[in-house]
């Protein structure tokens, strides 16, 4: 049994991770901590989650570590090179010394870093969709990837407004989830992101950006089928992200995501630009499951062992 540690249990991610882990029949929850209770000792664990905001990270991780425990943090605090993540968050880093040793847990692009790794920083639910998405694209596409993004209010609380109110919260370059996306998706990124506050899960991404040179001189339809085929060609079946387009029949949304661990994109070409639909659930495979699937990779279990008993991977 793998003797896991949760601080942080009783916010949106801890739950969440909670919920997965029930389900995953090789570990044990052994320790918990949040700000008004502590049960068990970390002592007892071998992987601590750290579903804790910046600095309690910052603070929580350097003390697991030192009790030779390994460290999934949930948080933005081991994303990102030490200047790249006191720009975006604005924050000074107060555990430089780790930075160098952790290691991005997208398993995705980094599974067999993950797999040794003794810190793992999970990604961010918006940078999941956007990397995903980009990454595959080098070569294909060009310039600066323009992102307006949906998301429900779980990212932020659990509580749903009763009647719809959307909010645009940052804009251009401002976000703190702008450095992660440009580092690992290798393009420069500008992003908009919008919270519908009556909506409870689902992340929709939509990223125009302009098509390189040589899939300009295609048509839209064969320039469209190019970047289908990078985008499937890069990710093996235990990735979980699939490449769909909509029909007459259906149109792909958010309710195809939620509660489950995919990752669904949809290109289109359109006078001279990409334009690049990414939905996922922002609770799952943008936080609580990527975050097991990180966890069984460290422990050598099979990498989607127990998240198809939380969500769906078919």
């Amino acid at each position: 049994m793998i003797q896991v540690g949760l601080l942080g249990d009783t916010g949106m991610v801890g739950r969440e991770l909670e919920k997965v882990l029930s389900c995953h029949d090789q570990s044990e929850i052994v320790f918990r901590q949040n700000s008004r209770r502590q049960e068990g000792q970390v002592a007892d664990c071998d992987v601590v989650f750290l579903a804790t905001k910046d600095p309690e990270s910052m603070r929580f991780g350097p003390d697991v570590l030192t009790q030779g425990k390994k460290v999934i943090d949930m948080s933005g605090a081991f994303r990102l090179p030490k200047e790249r993540f006191e720009a975006g968050y604005q924050m000074e880093h107060t555990a430089p010394e780790l930075l160098k040793e952790a290691v991005y847990g997208m398993p995705a692009l980094f599974g067999d870093k993950i797999a040794g790794a003794r810190l793992v920083g999970n990604p961010g639910c918006y940078p999941t969709s956007v990397i995903l998405t980009l990454h595959p694209l080098k070569g294909l596409i060009q310039g600066e990837a323009t992102v307006v993004a949906t998301s429900g209010n779980s990212g932020a609380r659990a509580e749903m407004e009763e009647e719809s109110n959307e909010v645009t919260y940052s804009y251009g370059r401002r976000h703190k989830h702008v450095p992660e996306m440009e580092l690992y998706s290798g393009f420069r990124v500008n992003f908009t992101p919008v919270v519908l506050e009556s909506v409870f899960a689902g992340i929709n991404a939509n990223i125009r950006i302009e098509l390189a040179d040589d899939l300009k001189a295609l048509s839209d339809e064969d320039a469209t089928d190019r970047l289908r085929e990078a985008i499937s060609s890069a990710y093996g079946p235990d990735d979980l992200v699939d490449v769909v387009a909509d029909s007459d029949e259906k149109a792909w949304g958010t309710r195809d995501v939620v509660g489950t661990h995919r990752l669904l994109i949809k290109p289109r070409v359109d006078e001279g630009f990409a334009y690049l639909c990414a939905l996922e659930d922002n609770l799952g495979k943008g936080a609580a499951s990527q975050a097991v699937e990180n966890m069984n990779l460290m422990e050598g279990v099979s990498r989607l062992y127990g998240i198809d008993g939380a969500y769906r991977t078919t």
